[in-house]
């Protein structure tokens, strides 16, 4: 799937609202992996669906009432008018994502960048790869190879430093013979020695096997 058919055929709206089959669900999967402006229109919809329905589910709780005793009651009940207050500052939150923050990005993401792009080799003796970005570079790709005797559907890439996981991935298969590539936002990474491991991911989506482990030092300028 390319980036104008999801966009035309509002992907990421059908994708959050469960409307697509599972095959069209795997293929933008496979998409917005390597797409920004779709990986955050997704991540900013399950936010917004799942703030969303904490409120309602609060808002639900408690004896039925009339309309006219649930009317009068909305007035008086802090938890309720705290959650649609909640509400109004989450719709505003999305209107401001939709005209200007969005707009925005997707404005960068139509010009022409460079991405710094690093291949990680499997973990042995020796001296950590090194990996140097500057210090203004939003984020950067690193690529692991999958073993050829390795054949999962689907991996899940934990990135850890200090033995402090800091983010959990799934991602699709890659063709065969090409790598997994995932984007690393640079924003909270500091200096230091990372590791990037690899695991099988069974059809639940629960880790498996451990299929490779890449260690890289990562250093800004």
């Amino acid at each position: 799937m390319d980036h104008t058919k999801a966009i035309s055929d509002h992907s990421p709206e059908r994708y959050l609202l469960r409307e697509m089959s599972p095959v069209e669900a795997e293929e933008f999967e496979r998409h917005y992996f390597e797409c920004d402006e779709c990986a955050l229109a997704v991540e900013s919809g399950e936010v917004f669906i799942a703030n969303t329905r904490a409120l309602l589910v609060d808002a639900a709780e408690g004896p039925r009432l009339s309309r006219w005793a649930s009317w009068t009651t909305w007035w008086t009940n802090p938890a309720f008018a705290l959650a649609a207050v909640a509400t109004l500052l989450l719709g505003a939150l999305a209107l401001y994502q939709g005209v200007v923050q969005i707009p925005r990005l997707r404005h960068g993401l139509e010009e022409a960048r460079a991405l710094p792009a690093f291949q990680l080799m499997a973990t042995s003796r020796g001296e950590s790869p090194q990996v140097t970005v500057g210090s203004e570079i939003p984020s950067f790709s690193i690529s692991a190879d999958i073993p050829p005797d390795v054949h999962f559907s689907r991996y899940i890439c934990d990135l850890s430093m200090s033995g402090r996981t800091l983010f959990s991935l799934p991602v699709p298969a890659p063709a065969v013979g090409q790598p997994i590539t995932i984007l690393v936002p640079t924003n909270g990474l500091h200096p230091g020695a990372y590791e990037l491991a690899i695991y099988g991911a069974d059809a639940d989506g629960g880790k498996r096997d451990r299929v490779s482990t890449f260690a890289f030092t990562l250093e800004f300028h």
